[in-house]
């Protein structure tokens, strides 16, 4: 019988522990992007190399998220959080010492993404379960939050730090005396939860609920959860992608555009995610399924993608300022995929859905971090941003193919 918070008061603390751990976790996770444009200025590394390193972590970081999701419902979510926390600790300590081997930092920055494998599966998984009923649908949505702060954050202290190899050394630390706040908060709170019902509807469907606890993936293939999963992969290109390779793109494209100024600008991008999500709370978006809301955005995007492939003949305000829509939109998005996978808790597997989606949000941040920045330094960023638009586009198509899957399944597990 799964275990949960009953008070009022200790289901919000147990929130902002959980936002507050992964906001941090997720700091540190792309303090390193957050340093790219600086690397490369100072020739430490070219844009190539720097982007392997960042392709690297979350090449190896996909696959591993589907092995945490899978692990977040059979084990302890809470360990799986101080796991991550400790050891990308240890890894950001250890960049601090090798900063100016790229083999080094190649090979460490691989283990942070081992080492970060169950912490999303998890913070959804106790989020989804552990909550006090009527906060769990409003904490998968607020919990959204946590990965804008965090990245917010690890972009603000690379424009306060003139020395970027100072970036790992901060977030070492910050890693290390947030895992001994957690685990301590943490256990504070378990102690008082009692045995409840997590799923708010029961399932008649006695042969899904064992399907899934075998590890039988028929019910979540039968949902079209894998066409949902490359969709994400486009979220994670345009979002944490795009975020990452935005500072080199202006600073290349407009000569007035220092590696500073072009952190600087990037936070806008990471600002305009949060009130991105504020536009999924839209009455709107009340009527349609989440299926739909999420192709609606995807479509009202596109208009935007076609205005960024023309980054440096055009002025960089428009450029921003089509970046900052394209951010809010794909934010907004991003919360249908949260409700999406929460579906699936009542089967018991809302840790395995949610890290199968975040496998391919990794596998995105791959494309734009190493191959696109491939495409730009052989071709140019005209070339980049077109094959963004293609993709944009794809994405619409087959979000066109999963709305009606997704209804058909919601229907049947409703009847």
């Amino acid at each position: 019988m799964q275990k949960c918070l009953t008070d009022r008061r200790k289901s919000i603390s147990l929130f902002l522990l959980l936002f507050v751990a992964y906001a941090l976790i997720y700091m540190t996770k792309n303090c390193y992007a957050a340093a790219m444009a600086s690397i490369v200025d100072e020739g430490v590394m070219t844009k190539s190399e720097t982007g392997l390193i960042a392709a690297a972590f979350y090449l190896i970081y996909a696959p591993f998220q589907i092995v945490g999701g899978i692990a977040a419902d059979r084990y302890s979510p809470a360990k799986l959080i101080l796991f991550g926390l400790v050891g990308a600790g240890v890894c950001n300590l250890l960049v601090y010492f090798f900063s100016g081997n790229y083999i080094a930092m190649l090979i460490i920055w691989s283990l942070n993404a081992v080492a970060q494998f169950g912490v999303w599966p998890a913070v959804f998984k106790l989020v989804a379960t552990q909550l006090k009923a009527e906060h769990r649908m409003g904490g998968v949505f607020y919990i959204n939050f946590s990965a804008s702060l965090g990245l917010a954050l690890s972009y603000a202290i690379a424009v306060f730090i003139t020395d970027w190899r100072m970036n790992f050394f901060i977030s070492a630390v910050t890693l290390f005396l947030s895992s001994a706040v957690f685990w301590f908060l943490y256990h504070g709170l378990e102690r008082h939860m009692t045995s409840c019902v997590v799923a708010e509807i029961p399932v008649k469907s006695e042969a899904a609920v064992k399907s899934c606890a075998k590890k039988n993936f028929a019910l979540i293939v039968g949902a079209g959860i894998p066409l949902l999963m490359i969709v994400n992969a486009n979220v994670g290109l345009l979002n944490l992608g795009l975020k990452a390779l935005v500072p080199i793109m202006l600073v290349e494209s407009y000569e007035s555009v220092s590696p500073a100024l072009g952190n600087a600008l990037n936070i806008l991008l990471v600002l305009a995610g949060p009130v991105g999500l504020f536009l999924a709370k839209l009455p709107i978006f009340k009527r349609f399924n989440d299926s739909v809301s999420i192709t609606g955005l995807f479509v009202l995007l596109l208009p935007f993608l076609v205005v960024i492939t023309l980054v440096g003949r055009i002025g960089i305000v428009f450029i921003v300022g089509a970046l900052v829509i394209l951010m809010m939109l794909i934010s907004a998005a991003s919360v249908f995929f949260g409700y999406i996978s929460r579906v699936f808790e009542r089967f018991g597997c809302s840790g395995t859905v949610a890290g199968m989606i975040n496998c391919m949000a990794a596998l995105g941040v791959v494309l734009a971090n190493y191959v696109f920045a491939r495409v730009a330094e052989l071709f140019g960023w005209g070339v980049a941003t077109a094959s963004w638009l293609v993709l944009g586009a794809v994405a619409v198509f087959l979000m066109l193919i999963f709305v009606p899957i997704w209804k058909r399944f919601e229907k049947k597990i409703e009847e």
